[in-house]
This record gives C-alpha cells, sequence and structure tokens, in this order.
C-alpha cells in the first residue's frame, strides 16, 4: 500500500487546495456545463496522466502497486499541482482519482486480520487538515442524496469523504474497516436483519442517593446484584441462540443492563459456538452498556467473540428529565423540583465508526447522547453515518421520537432500543415509554417502526420469556448511480 498511500496523500492535499480557492458558486456552475465540456476537461486530465487512464477510453485504469511502481502517476500528479489553480481541472481530477482508488482502501486491512482500525486513510492530515475516509457502500443510501441540497465537491465523490478537525470539535474518531465478507449474507439476501430484545422488565439498576461534586448535584449508579446478573446472563445468551436460528446480522442490547461478567459470557458463547445453530450470525453484537467505575460504554464483538471497541457514553443523563421526578421527593423533599441531578460518567471523547460493506457506516449512540443536537450534527452530518444504534434506558421517548426523522433526508436509519427494565424509573412500576422504535430511509422510502410493551407481551412485562424483535432493512446493491 506504499504507492496507494500517496495517492491518498495527494487527494487530500487537492481537496485543502480546492476549499482554500472555491466557493459553492464554483460547483453551481460545473452542474450546468455542457457534456461536451466535460468530456474535454477529462480528455486534458489523460493527456496529463496518460497512466491514470485506460488507454482506449476516458475511463480510469485499474489500480495496483505495481502499476504505481512502474509509472509516472506520482511524479506527474506531484508537478502538476506544484503551480495549477485550475479550479474545473481540480475538481475533475478529484473525479477521477475517486474512481481510480475505488475499493483501494480494503488492501490496508492485513492479511492475518480482519479489521483495519486507523484515523484516516492519509498521512498529511496534520499539514492539511483533511481526514480521508473511505465511503463504502450502503445498501439504502441515494448516492448523491446531498447533491440537491448543496453545492459542494462531495458531489464528485463516491468512494471518499472528508472532514477537518472543525468537523469534529473535541472528540477523536477511531474508524474501524471491517471485512468485506462480515455482513456478506445480508448482502446476498438484500436484507439487513437487526434483532433487538428489551431483555427483561425486573428491576435491575438502583442508583445512589445525591451527592455534591464541584458544586452540582450527581448520582452513581450501583453494582447489579449478582442474583439479578445471572438471570440477565442467562436471558441475554438465550436471545443470542435465537439471533443465530433466526440469521440475524446484528444483535442489540438495551443500555445499563450489562456486567463485564455478562459481556464476557457472550464474547465466550460467540467464540465457542458449539452450542449456536448458525455460527454466522450474528455478524455484529451490541452487548448491553455496562456502568462501571463512572464509565458507560457498549461493547462491540464480532460473529467470533473479538471486541471491536468499546463505544463510551459521553453525555450523562440529567435525571430530573424523568428518573429524579418519581424519586426526588422521596429522597430530597419537593423544593428539590427545580434542581438536576447529573449521571455522575466521564468519557474517552472517541467516537467509534465501523465501516462495513453494504451497510455504510456504523455508529452506537449511547441514549443521552443522541438528542444532544451538537453531537448528532457530527455523527450524521459529518461522519455520515448511515446505521445509527441507540441503546437506553429511559421511561421517556419523547425526544427520541421527536429528532429519529430529522435525518431521513440523509439516508440515516435508527435503531432505538430500551428496555421493561427501565418501569421501576416510576413509581408505579408501569411502562410508558416505547420499548424499541425504528426509523428506516432510502431508496424504498421512509419506515417509522415502533413497539411498546404491550405489543412484546399483551400485559405488563413479567420476564417471564426473552422478547426479541427483527427490524428488516432492504439492500439494494446494484451499481452505483
Amino acid at each position: 500500500m506504499q504507492y496507494t498511500k500517496k495517492l491518498y496523500n495527494i487527494l487530500a492535499y487537492i481537496l485543502r487546495k480546492i476549499k482554500n480557492i472555491t466557493d459553492e458558486r464554483n460547483f453551481e456552475h460545473l452542474r450546468t456545463v455542457k457534456p461536451e465540456y466535460e468530456i474535454e476537461i477529462t480528455e486534458r486530465l489523460k493527456r496529463r496522466f496518460p497512466d491514470m487512464f485506460n488507454k482506449y477510453t476516458r475511463n480510469v485504469a485499474e489500480i495496483s502497486e505495481w502499476r504505481l511502481a512502474n509509472s509516472a502517476l506520482l511524479y506527474d500528479l506531484g508537478k502538476y499541482l506544484e503551480s495549477s489553480e485550475d479550479i474545473e481541472e481540480l475538481i475533475f481530477l478529484v473525479k477521477n482519482l475517486d474512481l481510480y482508488l475505488e475499493d483501494s482502501f480494503y488492501e490496508c486491512i492485513p492479511i492475518d486480520q480482519e479489521t483495519y482500525t486507523f484515523i484516516c486513510l492519509n498521512d498529511n492530515y496534520k499539514e492539511c487538515d483533511i481526514f480521508l475516509l473511505p465511503r463504502v457502500v450502503c445498501g439504502w443510501e441515494h448516492e448523491n442524496r446531498d447533491a440537491y441540497t448543496s453545492y459542494t465537491i462531495f458531489y464528485y465523490l463516491r468512494n471518499f469523504y472528508y472532514l477537518t478537525q472543525a468537523d469534529i470539535i473535541n472528540y477523536q474518531v477511531e474508524n474501524i474497516l471491517m471485512s468485506k465478507e462480515l455482513l456478506w449474507e445480508a448482502v446476498e439476501r438484500r436484507e439487513l436483519r437487526i434483532m433487538v430484545s428489551p431483555v427483561t422488565g425486573e428491576k435491575a439498576v438502583e442508583i445512589t442517593e445525591p451527592y455534591t461534586k464541584s458544586g452540582s448535584q450527581f448520582t452513581a449508579v450501583k453494582s447489579i446484584r449478582s442474583e439479578t446478573e445471572n438471570r440477565i446472563k442467562e436471558k441475554a445468551l438465550n436471545i443470542l441462540k435465537q439471533a443465530a436460528a433466526e440469521e440475524a446480522d446484528i444483535l442489540v442490547f438495551p443500555e445499563m443492563l450489562g456486567t463485564e461478567a455478562i459481556a464476557e459470557s457472550i464474547m465466550l458463547e460467540l467464540e465457542n459456538r458449539e452450542t449456536i445453530v448458525d455460527n454466522k450470525f450474528p455478524a455484529l453484537t451490541m452487548c448491553p452498556t455496562i456502568w462501571k467505575d463512572h464509565v458507560n460504554y457498549c461493547r462491540v464483538l464480532n460473529d467470533t467473540g473479538e471486541m471491536i471497541c468499546e463505544q463510551q457514553k459521553h453525555h450523562g443523563v440529567d435525571l430530573s428529565d424523568h428518573i429524579w421526578n418519581d424519586l426526588k421527593e422521596d429522597l430530597r423533599g419537593a423544593s428539590a423540583r427545580d434542581h438536576y441531578v447529573k449521571e455522575d460518567i466521564r468519557s474517552d471523547q472517541k467516537i467509534y465508526v465501523l465501516h462495513c460493506y453494504g451497510i455504510g457506516r456504523i455508529a452506537v449512540v449511547i441514549c443521552k447522547d443522541f438528542i444532544i443536537t451538537g453531537y448528532l450534527k457530527i455523527i450524521v452530518e459529518k461522519l455520515r453515518i448511515s446505521l445509527v444504534i441507540v441503546p437506553s434506558f429511559t421511561c421517556n421517548d419523547y425526544q427520541f421520537k421527536l429528532i429519529m426523522p430529522k435525518y431521513a433526508e440523509l439516508d440515516c436509519n435508527i435503531v432505538w432500543l430500551n428496555t421493561c427494565s427501565a418501569r421501576w424509573l416510576s413509581k408505579a412500576g408501569e411502562m410508558k415509554a416505547d420499548v424499541t422504535s425504528a426509523f428506516l430511509s432510502g431508496k424504498g422510502g421512509v419506515d417509522a417502526q415502533q413497539k411498546g410493551m404491550k405489543d412484546f407481551c399483551g400485559k405488563q412485562c413479567k420476564c417471564e420469556e426473552e422478547c426479541i424483535h427483527t427490524y428488516r432493512i432492504s439492500l439494494d446493491m446494484e451499481e452505483k448511480e
């Protein structure tokens, strides 16, 4: 990948140059030029960089490390960029480099591994402030959805996109490119299956009485009782077996119902596989989040039980929003009704992005993080996440329902999962919020789904069964538009 990496650096450099010398009017103008003029620009580029094009057509050639090592392309590009300020040529050069480098990033995955973890594809990101990322194929994504609402260089990019440091503010993005084979069964059947389970309706989560720190009031989550932990562990393993039997590609558990022992039992079951009907499913498992040492995190596993990442929650919930409404009068008196009590968590400020063929980009966004406007804009608008998984623990789903349809125009599919155990956040033990909902948008239109406790049980939950629901997302894997 030595020479291909140099091309990534060149592409990033050109993108920075274009960003510096263009505005939206340049792109608006190029949208209206005649096809003959586009051909003329492409012919000029072919004369300048013959090794990038097919000898007999205006199509790009096939890339390989051997060809790059034995061609003058890198030299020609370097000399050209020293002086060129031709906006139209630069934009069309980006367009053709993007096509030339199609799928080249999969070669970054080491032969003996199934993933490639990286900050960005280019090495010169500190110099040019361009973080070049792969735009992996997504089966429901419109190729040029944002072309109708903006005039930018992204109109000409099919296989890549990029960020700047300003786009992600104080966060660090860790990208994980998954093997093409990970979700191949979903691609072949043209349907992604996401199984969710609320796991239990018993009271599993307890919080401390409020305490003061730095002038603010906080509360922490107590360790799950051992007998409760054992029951959840048994249920989680049964749910995992159901996911395998029903060929679910992704399995999602809720927030707060996890411990390290529960996560490790799921990992071990995936690793052993003797007790699972089909060892291909699920390809990805989002374990119930673990609240430990003031960190709330979701462990993401692959089909063999290997940990891909641990996504932390960044924003502690304001308990006055729901929990404290019922508990604070008992613990602190009616006068406390005007005060916030916050979940006392810290985070590593990392955002993990899983780049998966057929699905695009997957991110886990834990509960409160989803309703923080600035954070969600980074996830959807800047990182261009195509599938957002939202494990939650709440008795108030109003804000989630309000936000979920907001990003339909960006083909962002959102799957939100609550747990019936959250009913104990209210005095009456009633489940008023939905158990799960999804807002699925794409080439086939928009599909909004939601399920409450009664849809699962027909009555108030008594934890007698492992309830599951499977969302099915159509994958249109035809050639790119």
